[in-house]
């Protein structure tokens, strides 16, 4: 009988997982690799049985815009702030809202619909709700050839590029980075919850319906005259991607300032962490329901 030579062999140190914060950060990075794995995974179970495929996927993201465009730019006359283009106006502000919507309710679902694979094999889970945002790269392409159609029709209608090649679109990746890693911290609480309660992503859906009009995405701050409603808007974390979007595509006043911007990140920041060690402490619990 012979052995495999050592070098090969190797050896393996079995010791107990450490559960705080950091550990789970580091056992995370070791196992990067499977991210893309899962990323792929996601996009694939998105339309797999569906027939039209990624014809629904561009129904489901178009479809709302024009109607809300209609209704709020058409019937009810709302305007832009600076006479931008109602229509252009709505878009950039839904392309953040939407990326962080979608992604968070694929985030939500995405201990439930891996739990097969869970149950066979282990790996860290936090994988999970962050390539479960894979989806939003996707809807970000379609978004933009919305944006850029919608500015081509302006360009031919008043002879105006509303969207101009400047060093702002360069904030654009920002703004969209951000409002993905608001998704992922609020994802961390949520996935887990949904694991063992599964109507936390019908509760979501009904809050995020109403979180819809605490952003300014379809009508302008100017709009609103309270004190303290703005105040109230301005606490709002998506609120600074959504303005910061704007600013880097079509050049519209930043009403937000620097340090409303950095309250914004600490407080996405303080949700990451808290959401890290919520996961970490309910996931074993939550896991052994699915």
């Amino acid at each position: 009988m012979s052995y495999a030579p050592e070098s090969i062999v190797g050896e393996w140190t079995i010791e107990p997982r450490h559960n705080s914060i950091f550990s789970r950060i580091a056992e995370l990075w070791r196992y990067r690799h499977l991210l893309s794995y899962f990323a792929t995974r996601t996009l694939q179970l998105l339309y797999k049985r569906s027939s039209f495929g990624w014809i629904w996927m561009m129904v489901r993201i178009t479809a709302p815009i024009g109607l809300q465009g209609l209704i709020f730019g058409g019937a009810l006359g709302i305007k832009s702030a600076d006479g931008t283009p109602y229509a252009l106006f709505m878009l950039c502000g839904q392309t953040i809202w939407l990326l962080f919507d979608h992604s968070l309710l694929f985030i939500t679902r995405s201990i439930e619909r891996n739990r097969k694979l869970i149950s066979k094999v282990y790996f860290p889970r936090l994988i999970l709700p962050i390539a479960a945002v894979s989806p939003a790269m996707m809807f970000l392409t379609v978004l933009s050839l919305a944006l850029f159609g919608v500015d081509v029709y302006e360009r031919f209608h008043e002879g105006v590029w509303y969207i101009a090649l400047s060093w702002r679109l360069l904030l654009a990746p920002l703004a969209v980075l951000i409002s993905l890693l608001a998704a992922i911290a609020v994802g961390f609480w949520t996935s887990v919850m949904q694991a063992r309660y599964r109507d936390i992503r019908f509760g979501l859906r009904y809050t995020m319906s109403f979180a819809l009009y605490a952003t300014t995405v379809l009508y302008p701050l100017s709009e609103i005259n309270s004190p303290l409603v703005r105040r109230l808007v301005f606490l709002n974390p998506l609120e600074g991607p959504v303005e910061l979007f704007r600013y880097a595509t079509l050049k519209t006043p930043l009403e937000i300032s620097g340090v409303l911007m950095a309250w914004h990140l600490v407080a996405i920041a303080g949700v990451t962490l808290s959401g890290i060690w919520f996961f970490n402490r309910e996931e074993s619990a939550s896991v052994d329901r699915l």
